[in-house]
């Protein structure tokens, strides 16, 4: 699953936003596996990237450039923050004057496909540190170009890359978020039916 709406949020929300990123210095963020370029994502815009039978897990802003971020990194977005993750938003913001024109490429990989499709984390772990990296075991698929205020919302088991490997000119921006799926639990109390939402955990069911 591919779906990209354009002009996502409204023009004054946007605005708002790329000011934001335009005006705070990002920090970076060590996970230990990669570094990141960081700004925390605003409150009033996290509301606005709900999406029904989900939870955000998480969401956060980076940025790339010629000197940071330079990694091809083909990976799935399976497991974050060693949570099960179901779907993945992508939200352009940076102008696109004076900065290489990038995107988000889609591949195949010569083994598991176009998606990952295993629960399992160390295939997960595998494919992160031995084969993100080596061009020769992937066949690239679409791709879909930045543009300012587009959003791109995609199946977390599917592998992906920012495209092209290194922003020689100007910065990329974008606002990632990730999705856990929800469930519902049917709670009978006397003749009443309530429908509970609850996060999908393999360990209580």
């Amino acid at each position: 699953m591919i779906h990209v709406t354009d002009n996502y949020l409204p023009e004054k929300d946007f605005k708002k936003l790329q000011d934001y990123c335009y005006n705070n210095d990002f920090k970076i963020h060590d996970t230990g596996e990669k570094k990141f370029l960081v700004l925390p994502t605003p409150k009033e815009i996290v509301d606005k990237l709900k999406a029904p039978n989900t939870d955000i897990s998480l969401s956060f802003i980076r940025k790339a450039h010629k000197d940071f971020d330079t990694e091809l990194r083909i990976h799935a977005d399976n497991f974050i923050n060693d949570k099960k993750t179901v779907m993945a938003a992508v939200l352009y913001i940076n102008k696109p004057e004076g900065v290489t024109e990038n995107g988000t490429r889609f591949y195949e990989h010569k083994k598991h496909g176009h998606r990952l499709e295993s629960d399992d984390t160390e295939i997960y772990n595998d494919l992160i540190r031995n084969h993100s990296e080596v061009k020769e075991n992937w066949i690239a698929k679409d791709k879909v170009y930045s543009k300012p205020n587009r959003l791109l919302v995609y199946d977390a088991k599917m592998f992906h890359s920012k495209f092209p490997q290194v922003i020689e000119e100007g910065e990329r921006i974008v606002l990632v978020t990730f999705y856990t799926k929800k469930t519902i639990i049917n709670l009978k109390i006397k003749d009443h039916i309530i429908h509970s939402f609850i996060p999908i955990d393999k360990s209580i069911i």
